[in-house]
């Protein structure tokens, strides 16, 4: 356990005011848990005993339920990262390097989800809570929001809609579908995530489906689900997401680079096999 400071925004926040009484206390209590890196082995019998030893010796069982759901609670508004990391499960407090001030922070144990060990190493920008659930003006995560809606206004949904290339739609439509699915709020169709997607297509020269291909393998990586909720992170992102999904993927599957590069719809080359007999019959 480690001597931490409060800011006064973090009592200001309306990301922390979602949080019951028992999730911001337990929130705290992490905070000196956690390495100088933010980093903590996500363990709940090792937090119970470090944060709240005497609850756990007149309570053992009441203790670890409510500070197993109050965790689950702060994971859910995206005040921590929950993943795994040299086979262990480990847990990184979201804005640590702006909640907490370390003069001489000691050397990270664990990584964090970047792959970063030190203070102020990390390249986390931002918090895994929807984007409009910000801090009070002032405070880090305000600034982050920038990143993902800088002066963008949502159109017309339907007009929009209507103007909109089949391929950047079904882009923009996937990613909606990926945020409905972990129960986040669905980006805005605002110009920046319209063009992002459709710079995907034109300038990046990437295929829909290589696209699509992506943006499912997304949906099931514990990290980056919860990071990815918008065609401009997407696209910021996507070497990225490339690498990490290929060098996952071909592990179990050699040929899963070639099937990028290739992108393969079965079904689209069932159905191509099956207008060429048609063809050959009425030839």
């Amino acid at each position: 356990m480690r001597i931490r400071s409060t800011k006064p925004e973090f009592w200001k926040s309306r990301r922390i005011a979602k949080l019951t009484w028992d999730e911001r206390l337990v929130l705290k209590g992490l905070e000196s848990y956690v390495d100088d890196n933010g980093v903590g082995i996500d363990d709940i019998e090792l937090i119970v005993t470090d944060v709240f030893p005497r609850d756990m010796f007149a309570n053992p069982r009441e203790t670890v339920a409510r500070v197993s759901e109050a965790i689950s609670s702060i994971f859910r508004a995206g005040l921590i990262h929950r993943y795994e990391a040299g086979g262990d499960k480990l847990l990184f407090i979201s804005f640590w390097e702006d909640t907490q001030r370390i003069d001489k922070p000691g050397k990270g144990r664990k990584p964090r989800p970047d792959g970063t060990f030190e203070y102020r190493e990390s390249r986390i920008l931002e918090p895994l809570a929807s984007p409009s659930e910000t801090l009070a003006p002032g405070t880090g995560e305000q600034r982050n929001r920038g990143t993902e809606e800088q002066g963008n206004k949502t159109s017309s949904s339907t007009s929009a809609n209507a103007e909109l290339d089949p391929k950047v739609l079904s882009i923009l439509e996937a990613i909606d579908e990926h945020c409905v699915s972990h129960d986040f709020k669905k980006p805005n169709r605002t110009k920046a995530n319209i063009t992002a997607a459709r710079l995907l297509l034109e300038k990046d020269e990437l295929t829909l489906d290589q696209v699509l291909w992506i943006i499912n393998w997304v949906n099931r990586d514990s990290f980056w689900a919860p990071n990815i909720r918008s065609a401009m992170k997407l696209r910021e992102k996507f070497e990225q997401l490339k690498a990490k999904a290929l060098s996952e993927s071909a592990r179990h599957t050699p040929a899963t680079s070639a099937r990028f590069d290739a992108a393969i719809d079965v079904a689209q080359e069932l159905r191509a096999m099956e207008e060429a007999k048609r063809l050959e019959i009425t030839a």
